[in-house]
């Protein structure tokens, strides 16, 4: 089977801007299907079912990355995904969230500060890997979490469109 180049890059404006703004979780179960081909056009939610959003501090060091992973020996690749994002508090209300979201395994889409949504674990989800919870040592130290969630998916991450974006925390 032949993979055909159907095009280039060029570089264009330094328009790009790097970070997270929020993350949006849901059951990877309770997504019943997602069209897309590199751009998601609709998600299919069970009843009932949403999103959950979480949002990052401005100044965050929050940030999505899937990296290509390859083998020429064995013809293999796929993509290593992973969100990184810290959670600002630790109350009995945030404790559970964390332990709930720890529990579960999640399709995530993120809204990048570039204004983009991109959707990582589609086919195979993601799960909490290692993770931190602190209380910090000196008074100006983060007393939180920074959770990472990965996975790893036969494709790259997909672009949202705005429309299917704006709605993600609406029920199924």
């Amino acid at each position: 089977m032949a993979c055909a180049i159907t095009a280039g890059y060029s570089i264009g404006c330094r328009d790009a801007v790097g970070g997270v703004d929020a993350f949006y979780f849901a059951e990877f179960a309770d997504i019943t299907a997602v069209d897309a081909s590199g751009t998601v056009t609709g998600i299919t939610k069970a009843t009932g079912k949403r999103f959950w959003k979480f949002e990052v501090p401005t100044k965050s060091s929050a940030n999505a990355t899937s990296n290509p992973v390859g083998s020429t020996e064995n013809g293999t690749l796929f993509f290593e995904v992973s969100l990184d994002f810290p959670i600002n508090k630790r109350d009995a209300t945030t404790r559970n969230i964390v332990t709930t979201l720890a529990k579960n395994k999640v399709v995530a889409v993120t809204k990048d500060k570039d204004g983009v949504y991109r959707m990582y674990g589609k086919n195979n989800g993601l799960y909490l890997g290692a993770s931190t919870g602190q209380t910090g040592a000196a008074a100006g130290d983060a007393n939180g979490y920074v959770l990472k969630m990965e996975g790893q998916e036969k494709d790259d991450f997909f672009v949202v469109t705005d429309a299917i974006g704006l709605v993600l925390e609406t029920p199924g």
